[in-house]
């Protein structure tokens, strides 16, 4: 792979295209940034939900001295929404901020220092410029691939990369200032109960319409920084961190009572039945995902339109021996 600069860096171009990770994608482009620029120094900042409304989020950073607080991350992202290269100068060094652009927006930004005798060239930007432009494509590609193309929330083969992310602290996508310690990962199934009869008194369409009004309802009840998924059907599940279990019961139910003081066109009335349980980093992920589902089918058999939380409900069950079968007959 080039490591040096030669003026169209197409090996660059083409590493970042053959990327099919993010994570491969982001050391690429450090990488590649690096050579074309000249500099080890180099930050790189980018919105990875490419499709929502979120702060950049650093990505790597090989720079010290300079301010990257939570503060700093947002002034320059908003500094940098005229799509413009700022430049910054002292006695030592000239720093320069480089948008990251898809279409009309931008997504992200590259910081590169320079000592004031070695400064990057007009070619050396433009170059780099294209090559952010593609870095940005393919991140939109990535990110589109994940996602259930009629909700828009991410899709079942997302799932278990994320379940694993979760577990083992590998995930990239919370900010350095939003790591909490003293939180707790819960994982939740949720179900739209009597689904079926929306499809057969009023067809697909609207059975689409409520899915999707679904998936709104739930975006706005948790966070950017949660991950929500289609699961299959008219199953959902979700990813999120909060406090406690008492606090991941009240947001859920937040959800739950939206969703059932909601009026949904042609439907009207829809309500959902919900389980959670705390992620363990011990536990195996099909055994995290029986028991959450465990905990939804308590919700249905107790007359729906509620929420259980596995923990509560655990003695109930050997779940060494329950098997998919068992869930849903």
């Amino acid at each position: 792979m080039l490591r040096t600069f030669n003026g169209c860096a197409h090996e660059w171009f083409i590493a970042l295209t053959e990327s099919e990770d993010e994570a491969k994608l982001d050391v690429t482009l450090l990488a590649s940034m690096q050579a074309i620029l000249a500099t080890s120094r180099i930050a790189v900042f980018a919105v990875k939900k490419v499709l929502k409304e979120q702060s950049a989020a650093l990505i790597c950073d090989n720079l010290s001295g300079l301010d990257f607080s939570s503060q700093a991350i947002d002034d320059l992202y908003q500094k940098l929404q005229d799509n413009k290269i700022h430049i910054s100068e002292s006695l030592e060094e000239r720093v320069s901020y480089i948008p990251i652009c898809h279409g009309e927006s931008v997504i992200g930004f590259v910081v590169a220092a320079h000592d004031l005798g070695d400064i990057a060239s007009t070619k050396q930007l433009n170059t780099a410029i294209n090559l952010l432009h593609i870095y940005a494509n393919q991140q939109h590609i990535l990110f589109k691939n994940r996602l259930d193309p009629l909700t828009e929330l991410l899709n079942r083969q997302t799932f278990n990369n994320k379940m694993m992310e979760v577990i083992t602290g590998h995930d990239h996508n919370e900010r350095r200032d939003q790591i909490d310690e003293h939180c707790a990962w819960y994982l939740a199934m949720l179900d739209i109960d009597n689904f079926k009869q929306v499809n057969d008194r009023f067809g697909h369409v609207i059975g689409d319409e409520v899915l999707i009004l679904m998936a709104g309802l739930m975006k706005c009840n948790f966070r950017s920084e949660d991950y929500i998924f289609r699961y299959g059907g008219e199953e959902f599940s979700v990813l999120f961190k909060c406090a406690d279990e008492d606090t991941a019961e009240h947001i859920l139910e937040r959800l739950r009572e939206t969703i059932a003081g909601y009026d949904f066109p042609q439907a009207k009335s829809m309500t959902m039945s919900i389980g959670f349980t705390e992620l363990k980093s011990c536990t195996l992920i099909p055994k995290l995902v029986q028991q959450a589902d465990l905990a939804l089918y308590h919700s249905k058999e107790s007359g729906r339109n509620s929420v259980t939380n596995f923990k509560i409900i655990a003695h109930l069950h050997n779940i060494d021996y329950v098997t998919e079968h068992e869930l849903f007959k």
